[in-house]
């Protein structure tokens, strides 16, 4: 792996920052993959390494956030205990399809998604409470699973589509959403972190840095979510597809 000559201190530095700050992003509202992913793409990393090393980080700090809404009992364990076997499932089988497929029709997938996403997120629904919501599990299954097939194949944003997905289908509040989104967010990154670490993919001198200062900002951005409930986290999703975006866009430009 010659390319890993080019990775210096301070580029270590550089991916620690990083982490920290895409753990903090993704606690709240997703979408930690997109800090990370132009970032080690940036450095010279092969895309699939990219993938592979992104998402060993991720996994560990969706851990982070998934043990504190836990304690904050504000995870649906309804929702997780149906969805989360489909959704590691469906992760498993878009990790190994996604090294056969061309970069520029992942990168036109990812674009496509984020105006979807963000007619979701702006489209004004009622308020329903959890507790008064009738979930099936065909329905929870529908509303999970393509997105944890979407993790494996693609990744970036993932959190953040569940979390619309959950408000908008399931009809649970902003903050069970996210909350709700993590252990099923974490299903998804395990089994595209054995799919990967299986094909030998994961680069460990980038990821065990990068994994460490991603629980580290999801410590602090699960604080700030559960403190500053609904509204906070809608505004923070808004930022992150935005942000997506216009990055996703700059990219195809720049290419």
């Amino acid at each position: 792996m010659e390319f890993l000559e080019d990775i210096t201190t301070t580029w270590i530095i550089i991916f620690i920052i990083t982490g920290f700050i895409a753990g903090y992003v993704d606690s709240i509202a997703g979408g930690g993959g997109m800090i990370q992913v132009p970032v080690l793409l940036y450095s010279g990393i092969p895309p699939v390494f990219v993938l592979a090393t992104n998402k060993m980080a991720s996994l560990f700090g969706t851990l982070m956030a998934t043990i504190k809404y836990f304690l904050s009992k504000k995870i649906s364990i309804r929702v997780v205990s149906i969805a989360i076997i489909p959704c590691l499932l469906a992760s498993y089988l878009g990790s190994s399809l996604v090294m056969y497929i061309p970069n520029y029709i992942i990168q036109w997938a990812i674009l496509i998604a984020i105006p979807i996403a963000l007619v979701f997120l702006l489209k004004k629904s009622s308020k329903i409470k959890e507790e008064n919501t009738k979930l099936t599990n065909k329905n929870i299954i529908l509303a999970t699973a393509p997105i944890g097939f979407y993790d494996g194949i693609l990744g970036p944003g993932t959190g953040t589509y569940m979390t619309i997905s959950m408000k908008k289908f399931l009809h649970l509040d902003y903050i069970i959403s996210t909350a709700s989104t993590k252990p099923l967010n974490l299903a998804t990154n395990l089994g595209s972190a054995i799919a990967f670490v299986y094909a030998g993919k994961v680069l460990w001198m980038i990821a065990i840095p990068m994994a460490i200062a991603n629980m580290a900002g999801s410590y602090v951005g699960t604080h700030f979510a559960i403190k500053g409930g609904e509204s906070f986290i809608k505004k923070v999703l808004i930022f992150v597809l935005v942000f997506m975006l216009l990055a996703n866009i700059i990219k195809i430009i720049l290419n």
